[in-house]
Order: C-alpha cells, then sequence, then structure tokens
C-alpha cells in the first residue's frame, strides 16, 4: 500500500491507480460499505493473492479523493450498461490512514493512530500522563477525543499476519493487548460510524484476529461475488483482462469472434458441446479472448490451486509472459502455447510462482520425453508436427491436484487447433508417437499425465523405438532367435531339423552374421530348414542362384521356408523389429522391476504369436542347371500348420507329394547292378540329379536307410553289411515279416555304410540268414576234438561262409552233449577282436538264453600267459576241451 519510494498503491494518484482497476463485485461492495451512513466495520478476507491489498487501496482512494472515484464509476456505468455503479454514494471530508502492518513497523496497534492523526500526539502525551492510573491500552474515551478532532478511517492491511506474530506472554503480553485494543476500534466503528471507518483483511475468518471485529457483524468481501460461481468467473476474468491490456474493451466481439471461429467449432466437436449450451461457450470464449477460457480455468481452479502460487498477482505475471512470447502469433492462447524449451512462454514466471521443485522436475523430464522422441523418430517433424504443443500442454494438465490432473486426447487435440482443425487420424498417429516414445507419460483410465516416476511400459517402448540404441544389430539377432524358437521350439524338432534363420543380407552374404555352427560345413546329419526373411523376387531363378553361389554341397538337402506373399523382409520390419526389442530389453531389465518380467512375458507372447503366422509355403528344389541357375525350377507347397508343427508338416508334404518311390527305385537299381555302397548312394541323394532330372527329395539319413531295406523286405535288393552279412528276405517269407526282421539289422550311421553295398538279389550267396547243408570236418589242431573247419571262398567285404560239422561231431571248447534236437543254423565269423565277435552274436540275435551249440573258438597264435589269462576267464560249470601245438625250442 506505502513503500519508501512513494509508489505504493495508496501513494500514487487516485486516477492513475483507478485505470488499472476493474469494478468487480467486490470492489464496489467495498466502496458502497465505507460510504456515508454506513455503520459496520469492513473484513477483506482472501488468500495470498486475491488481491485484498489492491481492494483497500481502492477504498483508501475512494475516500481520499471522492471525485476522481466518481468518475471512474460514471465511467464503467456507461461501459457495462449499469447506471447502479454510478449511482454508489462516497463519503467525504474524512482522514485517511492505511498502513500494511507486515511491515512491522509498529509494536501496538494505537501507535498507528497516534503516529499518524494530527490529534495523536495530543492524546498520546495525555494517555501516558495519566501517572498511577494509566492503563495498559488506550481507553475508548482517548480514542473518540482523538476522531472527534477529526473522524478517521483506518486501513489495516495484512491484520491477521502482524497479529499472529505477536508474543503473548505474562511479561509481554501483546497479543492480548492488540485483542483488546481492535474490541474497542470494532466497536467505536458500530457504534461511530461518523468518526471511524475500520477496514482490515485477513487470510481467513477462523482466526482471534477476526474474531473481535466478527462480534459487531462486519461487511465481509470474501472475492466469492456473493455466491454467484458465474459472477465470480466473470468478474475476475474481466479483471484480469483489465489489468493485463489497457485496450482489450475497444476489440469489437465481431473481430474476436472470426479468430477464434475455428477453435470454437472444434471446441463444440471434440467436447460434444449440446446445442443449449453453445451460445453459453461461444461468449465465454469471447469475453476471455486472447486466452481460452479452457486455459483460465485450467490455470485458476487446477494449476494454482495446486501450488503456493498468490492467485490472481501470480496469475497475471504468468498471462503476461504468455501473451508476450506467443500473443501475436496464434488466434487464441491455449495450454499448447507453454513451451518447455522457452521460459519466457510463461512456464519461467509459473516455475516462480508455484515455488515447487516437484513441478521443476516433471518438466525436465517432459523435456528429455521430448528429446526421446525426436532420437526414437528421424521423421518425428512430419508425423508429430505439434511435439513441443502435445508435450507443453500435458505438462501442464498434470500438475493440478487430484483426479483432476492429467488430458484427455481430446483435450490436447483442442488445445492444438488454431485456425483450422486438426485430422483427428492425424492426431492420433502423433499423439501414439509421443506416447509410445515418452518414458514418463502414464495412462490412468482415458487420461494421460506426466509422472517423475518412468512408466516401465512407455520407457520400454520408447527405448526399443531409439533405433541408434540397436546399432550393433542385437535386435536383429534377437529376431532370427525369435524365429528359430518358433519353428524348432520344442526337443523332438530340434533333435531332428536344424533350423536356420537366415539374415537380412541372406542373397549376398548369408553366412558372416551367423554364429559359426550355423554356417554349412558345421551341419550335421539334422535336416536343414532356411527360413526366408523376406519373399523372393523370381523365386526360381533367384534360389537357384543362391544355392550355386552359397551353398557348395548338400544342394538337394535344405527346405527353404517362404513368408506370407507380400511380407517384406523381416529384417526391416519396424513393428518386428521394436517387439523384439522391447522382448530382449524386458528381459535384460526384469531384475530392475517385477513389471518388466510381465512387459517380457508379453511382448514375447505377442511376437511369437505374429511369428507363428507369418510362413505358410515352403519350397525344394525340384531340378537343377549347374550352367544357367535361372533355368532351376523349385517345388513351393502350401502349409496349413504353423510353428514347431512346420518341419513335420513340411516331411508330410514332401512324402505324400514329391517324393515319387519309384524313381527312388530306378536310382537304387543302377547302383545294385554295380555293387555300389550304400554310403554313395545316400551322398549323390544329397545333391542335385544331372542332366535336368527331377530330384528326389531327400528325406534324411534314416527315412532313406528305412526305403533301402524296405526294398530288401520286397526282395528287390540285398544288401551286403561289411561282408558279414547278407539283408535279403527268405524264401516265402512275407515282406512285412521280412520288414520287421531286417530293419533293426541296418544300424550303421555316417562313413561306415561306405562299408554296405547294394546287390541284387541274385548276386549273393545263400547266407546271413538261410539254411545251409552240413559238411563233414577234416582234421586239423584247433580249441576243439574235432579238427579245423576249412573257411569257404571270400566274399564281398571279407568275410566268409563256413559249413556246420555234422550234428554227431564231438564237442568243442565248450564241451556238452552235441546231440542236435532241433535244426540248427551254422554261423562263422573271420578272426577279429573279442569286441567286435561280442557285437557280431548279439547281431546273430544270440541273447543271454539262447542255446548254442558246437562252439569252438581258434586262436591262430598265443602266449603262454595270454592262454592261462583266456583260461581264467571261462565261466565255471562247464567242462572244456583242450588242444593245441607247442612250438619247440
Amino acid at each position: 500500500m506505502s513503500n519508501d519510494q512513494q509508489t505504493g498503491a495508496t501513494q500514487i494518484a487516485a486516477k492513475q491507480f483507478l485505470e488499472i482497476t476493474y469494478p468487480t463485485h467486490d470492489v464496489l461492495k467495498g466502496i458502497e460499505a465505507v460510504g456515508p451512513d454506513k455503520g459496520r466495520p469492513v473484513v477483506v478476507i482472501g488468500e495470498r493473492g486475491l488481491g485484498k491489498s489492491h481492494l483497500m487501496a481502492a477504498l483508501f482512494h475512494a475516500v481520499t479523493d471522492p471525485v476522481s472515484t466518481g468518475a471512474w464509476l460514471k465511467e464503467w456505468a456507461t461501459r457495462l450498461a449499469d447506471p447502479g455503479i454510478g449511482s454508489i454514494a462516497l463519503r467525504n471530508g474524512m482522514l485517511v490512514i492505511g498502513e500494511s502492518l507486515h511491515r512491522q513497523r509498529y509494536k501496538f496497534l494505537w501507535d498507528v493512530l497516534f503516529e499518524n492523526h494530527p490529534h495523536g500526539p495530543f492524546i498520546k502525551g495525555k494517555w501516558e500522563g495519566q501517572g498511577a492510573s494509566k492503563t495498559e491500552i488506550p481507553s475508548d474515551k482517548l480514542i473518540i477525543e482523538l476522531l472527534e478532532n477529526k473522524p478517521t478511517m483506518l486501513l489495516l492491511d495484512e491484520f491477521q499476519t502482524w497479529y499472529d506474530g505477536l508474543t503473548n506472554t505474562k511479561q509481554y503480553p501483546w497479543k492480548h493487548w492488540a485483542f483488546n485494543f481492535i474490541q474497542i476500534l470494532s466497536e467505536i466503528a458500530k457504534e461511530r460510524p461518523d468518526l471511524l471507518v475500520l477496514v482490515i483483511s485477513v487470510r481467513n475468518g477462523g482466526s482471534d484476529a477476526y474474531q473481535q471485529v466478527h462480534r459487531v457483524n462486519p461487511v465481509a468481501i470474501d472475492f466469492k461475488a456473493g455466491g454467484s460461481a458465474e459472477r465470480i468467473q466473470q468478474d475476475r476474468r474481466r479483471m484480469l483482462l483489465h489489468r493485463l491490456f489497457d485496450n482489450r474493451l475497444q476489440i469489437a466481439n465481431g473481430t474476436i469472434e472470426a479468430l477464434v471461429a475455428q477453435h470454437v467449432a472444434e471446441s463444440f466437436r471434440l467436447l460434444d458441446v449440446p446445442p443449449a449450451e453453445q451460445e453459453r461457450r461461444r461468449q465465454e470464449f469471447t469475453e476471455s479472448w486472447p486466452y481460452s477460457p479452457h486455459l483460465l480455468r485450467l490455470l485458476e481452479e487446477q494449476v494454482l490451486i495446486a501450488t503456493d502460487a498468490q492467485e490472481t498477482r501470480d496469475l497475471i505475471r504468468i498471462l503476461a509472459n504468455l501473451y508476450k512470447s506467443h500473443g501475436e502469433a496464434v488466434p487464441v492462447l491455449t495450454a499448447a502455447d507453454f513451451r518447455l524449451d522457452d521460459d519466457s512462454s510463461g512456464i519461467g514466471a509459473l516455475l516462480e510462482a508455484v515455488a515447487n521443485q516437484h513441478h521443476r522436475t516433471l518438466r525436465e523430464k517432459a523435456q528429455q520425453n521430448i528429446i526421446s522422441v525426436t532420437e526414437a523418430r528421424h521423421d518425428h517433424a512430419s508425423v508429430a508436427p505439434h511435439l513441443q504443443e502435445i508435450v507443453g500442454a500435458l505438462w501442464l494438465r498434470s500438475i493440478a491436484v487430484g483426479n483432476l490432473a492429467g488430458a484427455e486426447p481430446v483435450t490436447l487435440q483442442l488445445d492444438i487447433t488454431r485456425d483450422k482443425p486438426v485430422d483427428d487420424n492425424a492426431f492420433q498417429v502423433e499423439l501414439a508417437t509421443v506416447v509410445e516414445n515418452s518414458f514418463n507419460i502414464h495412462q490412468e483410465g482415458t487420461k494421460l499425465l506426466f509422472r517423475e516416476e518412468e512408466n516401465p511400459r512407455a520407457k520400454l517402448i520408447a527405448y526399443a523405438r531409439n533405433d541408434k540404441l540397436f546399432a550393433d544389430g542385437a535386435d536383429q539377432a534377437q529376431l532370427a532367435k525369435q524365429v528359430r524358437y518358433v519353428i524348432a521350439g520344442s526337443d523332438e524338432v530340434a533333435k531332428a531339423f536344424r533350423v536356420v534363420a537366415l539374415p537380412k543380407s541372406w542373397g549376398r552374404d548369408p553366412w558372416t552374421p551367423l554364429d559359426d555352427a550355423e554356417h554349412p560345413d558345421r551341419w550335421d546329419d539334422r535336416l536343414p530348414i532356411l527360413v526366408l526373411p523376406e519373399e523372393p523376387d523370381k523365386l526360381d531363378a533367384t534360389l537357384g542362384r543362391w544355392l550355386k553361389d552359397q551353398l557348395q554341397k548338400r544342394r538337394n538337402t535344405v527346405r527353404f521356408l517362404l513368408p506370407r506373399a507380400g511380407s517384406s523382409n523381416a529384417f526391416v520390419d519396424r513393428d518386428l523389429l521394436i517387439l523384439a526389442r522391447a522382448e530382449m530389453k524386458a528381459q535384460e531389465w526384469s531384475g530392475q522391476n517385477p513389471e518388466y518380467k510381465k512387459l517380457h512375458k508379453e511382448f514375447e507372447s505377442t511376437l511369437r504369436d505374429i511369428l507363428k503366422k507369418r510362413f505358410d509355403r515352403f519350397a525344394v528344389l525340384q531340378r537343377w542347371n549347374f550352367a544357367d541357375p535361372a533355368q532351376c525350377k523349385f517345388s513351393v507347397e502350401r502349409l496349413d500348420k504353423q510353428g514347431s508343427q512346420v518341419p513335420e508338416a513340411i516331411e508330410e508334404a514332401l512324402i505324400s507329394d514329391l517324393f515319387v518311390p519309384e524313381d527312388f527305385e530306378e536310382l537304387v537299381l543302377e547302383f545294385a547292378n554295380n555293387n555300389d555302397a550304400v554310403g554313395k548312394l545316400l551322398r549323390e541323394l544329397q545333391e542335385p540329379r544331372p542332366a535336368g532330372q527331377d530330384c528326389i527329395p531327400w528325406l534324411g539319413e534314416t527315412a532313406m536307410k528305412e526305403r533301402l531295406v524296405r526294398l530288401c523286405a520286397r526282395g528287390t535288393i540285398a544288401l551286403n553289411v561289411r561282408g558279414m552279412e547278407y539283408l535279403q528276405i527268405h524264401p516265402g517269407e512275407d515282406e512285412d515279416v521280412a520288414w520287421r526282421r531286417l530293419r533293426p539289422r541296418l544300424s550303421l550311421t555316417g562313413r561306415h555304410l561306405d562299408d554296405v553295398f547294394v546287390m541284387l538279389p541274385s548276386a549273393v550267396p545263400a547266407t546271413g540268414g538261410s539254411t545251409m547243408p552240413a559238411q563233414p570236418p577234416t582234421g586239423g589242431a584247433f580249441f576243439g576234438g574235432g579238427g579245423t573247419i576249412p573257411p569257404t571262398p571270400p566274399v564281398p567285404g571279407g568275410g566268409t561262409t563256413t559249413s556246420a560239422p555234422p550234428a554227431t561231431a564231438p564237442g568243442g571248447i565248450f564241451g556238452g552233449d552235441t546231440t542236435a534236437s532241433r535244426p540248427r543254423t551254422p554261423l562263422s565269423n573271420p578272426a577279429t577282436s573279442p569286441l567286435n565277435l561280442i557285437g557280431k552274436i548279439e547281431g546273430w540275435g544270440i541273447g543271454p538264453a539262447t542255446r548254442v551249440a558246437e562252439v569252438s573258438i581258434k586262436l591262430s597264435t598265443a602266449t603262454g600267459a595270454q592262454l592261462k589269462e583266456l583260461l581264467k576267464k571261462l565261466p565255471e560249470g562247464l567242462t572244456f576241451e583242450l588242444n593245441l601245438e607247442k612250438e619247440n625250442d
């Protein structure tokens, strides 16, 4: 109200002060309350910043300069078309004493009167000269005598602040004295309004400072506009604009309506305003211009209430800064004009007003989120052109209190709407881009809001969308890993199939990005399924050239798994990559927060579901042309299975639709005519057939061996296993019986199959399972008493066939009765190691309970120690005969 520079509200001319004063309901009520013939004290009640001091200064000028005040009232009566304003009576000829007590310039309240009233020194001396009869506080008679000399209006601003700071001890009962003296003043103001007009300001009505005045039924001015919410809002809005702009009322309503027409129309549409309400809302926009009424309401009712701001005072500073920065650039100012990157846009004034570290921190988080969006999207300028405005508006709306915090998408869309509508679909894309790449935006119901704590989902998505963080290709490796898991996830599939997810550069450099274990030279006997990341253009020519350039052997073994038609390269599909990144990072961060563990499961499940549905065809080589790979042909078959069922479905399709048994049998017979090895046959099947012949699909070593044995069971071929055993059908034997008998006999794999030969049945001696006629033994030294058994001529593979001795021949080394009571099959094997012999008798079908007879084991040479060791190991309970030839010294 006053200061040493003489610039206080009561120290400047009344005309100058009243020019910045709008006649609100409360101001007019106060001027009327201090008019002539009014007999009640006036109490101005309100928290900091509502304008208590300004109102009291207006009362000061109304009494000290009634002429200027009367002219001001008449002017506003004309402007507002309200004659009642110009007819308010004003008091004249009264001394006005105004003091802001919070400056603590007076210890005692009566000193304000004694030092500022012309008769004050006299009354003070009279009181102090009373000697022993002097009271603790001046009496009411002394104060009335003072006022009779010169009637006075006493304005005590910040009375409660001063009163609450007083001590009240037995030695210094100053608060008690002030309590009693204000009672004296309030009673004089009530009983002798011609002598004293008392005006005090307090923050609230519950303090002791107010209670004594309250007893005399004062006029209360509480900034509630007589209880009318609409009048409060209208008064405050007009007062704000009057304080901010000199010429606001000089701008025609028609000009304003044209400027805000598009914004108003969009507000009706987006906020679904009923037709009956639209005219009233339109008037709100016109009265609030250049600010949106939604912005003023947001600041007044939510933001400033949520802070320590001094309401009107700080609101005026905030709005002034906002207009200075953007008012000339936009038709109407909204929450979107609070730019986080520009303190002059009102943000700086707001942060100074609220003095709240939480909101400063929240601003820093929001600024970091803007950076996150720009880094994650190189095209952010086109996809999110309103990035700064959306984030600024959301930040401002997030610092409200309780469940008022945050904003619905339509509110943010209205905030960024200027002189033309924002397309709904484009805005949805823009907002989604901002939310997905910001890690402090949370979703609560239908609202979005900023919080200091990070939103795990938003942070994960924002991180996943930042391409710079995955420049090392870790996301592509993770995507390939998930592709492999989806196709070969189960142990059964992984044992039979090698699934290789070819990289982004599959056409020109398929192997470098892969682990060494995935390179063709490290492949084992599992069937290779090569998963293509994209659908090849000109499939036959592309895959033919690829086989020639990138695979040097086993070209007929691979199956190409193809994505659905029209699919882009998986490693450039941004949606797939973001899912892979999110799934990978969620697993990596799961130790930080349990939420990431849940998100890992969610993103992993989503990614795998998409990948399961991605592949619906496979291709295998049908016809090969090494000289001109573009002439190659591939068979493409559709798949009706997904995920880990795909490999088995491929094999079923190959067997039922593409594998021609007659072609296979024809090739096998060619090998049988030449007595070629099975190993050679299988290696040839793994390569494309020459001379433009249709390829025979490779079904794997096990399946191909079984088909060979099946041909044996049909009598088409025979197999010579290392010259020691022949696999062929017995005369008159049923095919299925032969199949069951022969199937387990071909147990060799890999290079050992080079010792197995394919033969025509007519070229095979009657041995290895057929009964041979017995021949008598001839003499000779051996383990047993019947002499040596002459060997038969050798057969392919190095084995020999021996004839069985007569059933009546004496027992061999294992002794016992050799009289035959059942048919016997003679079996023999050339000299080899004991371990091989054990394997051989198991191959002959001799188990623990099988009875054998006429057993003889022949040793060409041995030492005495070896012979002794052998005899020690012979089983107890049997008798043995020993014959040998000892070498003489």
